[in-house]
């Protein structure tokens, strides 16, 4: 087994937090030990496992970079830490608008003849779709129901 990389990271360009999740990021290849190095320092070693490649020279370098790359998204955090604050409540206390009433501007008279006309449209569809349903003699449009509704009705009665 090869030596451990140790790598001296100072707490005040670095959080604490952000060294341990840098180390946590490379757990998979190495054995990671972080230890207090006087009071703004912390010591991490790096022993890497079996399969690692690259050895502790590698470690070392993949572990700055993930250290870096750490402190960016802690970065990235504090600065909308705001935002996902406000995301979270609003999606917590979602209340749905009251819906709002709709004047048509038709006066009284005007929605009756409205009605009046849609009920003829109705009536008239449903004239067309009988038609159209009577020329289907192998009842191929009608729904589930409609034919085994008889079925049920004769066993019904026996």
């Amino acid at each position: 087994m090869e030596k451990a990389a140790k790598i001296l990271v100072d707490t005040r360009k670095y959080p604490t937090e952000t060294v341990r999740y840098a180390g946590y990021s490379l757990s998979g290849e190495a054995y990671v030990f972080l230890s207090p190095a006087g009071k703004k320092k912390i010591l991490v070693e790096l022993a890497p496992k079996a399969l690692a490649r690259g050895g502790a020279g590698g470690l070392r370098d993949k572990f700055l970079s993930e250290l870096e790359d750490e402190n960016g998204r802690e970065a990235v955090l504090k600065a909308n830490l705001e935002l996902r604050e406000f995301m979270l409540l609003k999606a917590l206390s979602y209340q749905e608008k009251a819906p709002e009433l709709k004047d048509s501007g038709l006066s009284h008279e005007q929605e009756k003849e409205l009605d009046a006309l849609i009920a003829q449209v109705e009536s008239e569809l449903k004239k067309e779709s009988k038609k159209a349903y009577s020329r289907d003699p192998l009842g191929i449009t009608r729904t589930w129901e409609e034919r085994h509704d008889s079925k049920r009705a004769k066993s019904k009665s026996r």
